[in-house]
């Protein structure tokens, strides 16, 4: 339906039939103005609904009447006449003012204005959520910006159910959904919808079935960065609702998330993903929703597990322990210095222990900080370039292709704290990706580098990448994006990545944040060091489009039977 009547509600009465038209337990449809309706008479008179089923569209006419329900006879959604309320199914049907004069029967359909349609759709949207029926939050969804609601105005509705509901603070969920929303603003009308829609299915897929998390009383005289070190989550939930109820500013209350978040190597650089995503997606929605959101990534950055704490991190941090983090962090920046050393990328892909010191010393010698976090980048996008596809599909693998997205991913999030927050901690948050960039090559380590893929590039419009995905053929989808422009690239992959083939939650949101990141990067990369800018984009195609092996419940089993057998915990 369209609602091209943004400002006012419009209303079209006309008449349908006389009394005798209608016999009770008949059902006709008729036209009011634009639109078809049902005139249903049962033994509680006479009534008027959408023809239009709301699940797909098939007539209700067609359908069964059964004293005061009918049901359409595609589906079997069962809709009660009186009130066109959805007995059995996902939504209502519109329901419109019968009135009889004598023996002429009129049905008024009354077409709400736009923001009157909002007002209707959010709580509809907001039960298809909760429920996880992804076809109503598609509709719903598609009707909302019919209806020019504003893509944050939607998603905000899905972070305020979902953020309370994942059950260690906010995960994948919310951080996809950021992206998707930064993706839908930058489109048009239903153009937003796709992007939209991914966003809110995953929140609703993690969400379904689990309680609110309860919310502490908000508590200023905590400190948030105490409550964080000692693991006390509900302080922790207080602090941050306390900052917000006495204004304190939004950068100062993200920088207290940057600050505490760099103190620990957390859950394989989700931490400080999660922190990024939770403050871009702030930006866009509004501050306003700060409350909704941001105790539970205290939740989840209490939570997170500290690698720095673990055996197979402490010969690293014994080594960024004796650093000077402020010398690090005041460096010269790569760009004032024209750095540029490209066997520093070498020497981190092969090095056979974390190369802190490595990293370190070309901050010091001229890369900076960000130039570290290029090299990075780099270094991330090989890895995924060169990565072994014989493990993914070993069924006794617990590494692939999901844990080397992270090394990339985190260099992205440690870039956006280190601009908005700049100093010792985020320095310290750039040595976590160097040794995450080391980490991400244990299957290398292990079988070797995969077979390197001779990349040629080629022209041709985005159909051409399109195709090698759904075909699985990495290597065209590489050389098609590696003779792109990167523009180009960054809205082919996108569509790619929005294209649901990934076949389960935790891909698709791996998939979605790699191609970010990948784009945000290349950007970067393409003033700093142009000639590997297109590095990220080209790994991203390789990952959209190389065999995989979603094998999650199999190794599960794998693992559980090995653990059962022998007690030990796997190989890392």
């Amino acid at each position: 339906m369209s609602t091209s009547d943004t400002t006012t509600s419009a209303t079209t009465t006309s008449v349908v039939g006389t009394l005798a038209d209608f016999g009770e337990g008949t059902m006709k449809m008729a036209k009011v103005g634009t639109r078809r309706v049902a005139v249903i008479r049962t033994p509680s008179g006479l009534h008027a609904l959408d023809n239009a089923c709301p699940h797909e569209g098939y007539g209700l006419v067609t359908g069964a009447l059964k004293g005061e329900v009918v049901t359409c006879q595609w589906h079997n959604w069962d809709f009660d006449v009186r009130d066109g309320s959805c007995l059995k199914g996902e939504e209502a049907v519109p329901c419109h003012r019968v009135t009889v004069d004598g023996d002429e029967v009129s049905v008024t359909v009354t077409e709400p204005s736009n923001a009157e349609l909002r007002a209707t759709l959010i709580p509809s949207l907001r039960s298809g959520l909760e429920q996880h029926y992804t076809g109503q939050v598609a509709r719903d969804t598609a009707r909302l910006v019919e209806a020019e609601a504003r893509p944050a105005e939607v998603m905000a509705e899905a972070v305020s159910y979902g953020a309370a509901r994942n059950n260690w603070g906010i995960g994948h969920e919310i951080a996809m959904a950021a992206d998707c929303l930064a993706w839908s603003e930058i489109r048009t009308g239903q153009e937003a919808v796709l992007p939209l829609v991914h966003g809110l299915a995953g929140i609703a897929e993690t969400a379904r079935g689990r309680p609110a998390r309860d919310v502490p009383a908000a508590d200023a005289s905590i400190d948030f960065a105490e409550a964080i070190e000692s693991e006390d989550i509900e302080g922790a939930m207080a602090s941050v609702l306390g900052a917000i109820e006495a204004g304190d500013d939004p950068s100062t209350i993200r920088n207290r998330f940057i600050e505490s978040v760099s103190q620990h190597h957390l859950g394989y650089g989700h931490g400080i993903i999660y922190t990024q995503k939770s403050f871009e997606m702030l930006d866009r929605m509004g501050w306003d929703q700060a409350p909704e959101l941001l105790p539970h990534l205290a939740a989840s950055v209490g939570w997170s597990t500290r690698e720095d704490l673990l055996p197979y991190m402490r010969k690293a941090m014994r080594q960024i322990e004796t650093l000077d983090l402020e010398a690090l962090a005041t460096a010269d920046d790569r760009l004032a210095t024209s750095w540029s050393d490209p066997d520093l990328i070498d020497t981190m892909l092969t090095a056979t222990d974390a190369p802190i010191t490595v990293a370190a010393d070309a901050v010091l010698a001229g890369a900076g900080i960000e130039g570290l976090l290029d090299a990075v980048t780099i270094g991330s996008a090989r890895r995924l370039m060169r990565h072994d596809l014989d493990v993914e599909f070993d069924m006794a693998e617990d590494f692939g292709w999901l844990d080397i997205t992270h090394a990339l991913t985190m260099c992205r999030a440690v870039r956006w704290a280190w601009r908005a927050h700049p100093g010792p901690h985020t320095a310290r948050l750039a040595m976590f990706a160097a040794w995450l960039l080391f980490d991400s090559g244990r299957a290398e380590r292990r079988y070797g580098v995969g077979d390197q893929p001779t990349i040629t590039p080629v022209a041709g419009d985005a159909e051409v990448l399109q195709r090698a995905i759904r075909h699985r053929d990495a290597t065209t989808a590489m050389s098609w994006v590696a003779g792109s422009q990167r523009l180009d690239a960054v809205a082919a992959l996108t569509e790619a990545a929005l294209a649901d083939q990934s076949g389960s939650f935790i891909v698709t949101a791996h998939v979605i944040k790699l191609t970010q990141a990948s784009a945000e990067e290349a950007e970067v990369l393409s003033r700093s060091w142009p000639e590997f800018a297109m590095a990220p984009l080209v790994a991203s195609a390789r990952f959209l489009a190389a065999p995989r092996l979603e094998r999650f419940v199999t190794r599960n089993v794998v693992a559980s039977q090995e653990f059962v057998r022998t007690g030990a915990p796997p190989k890392r």
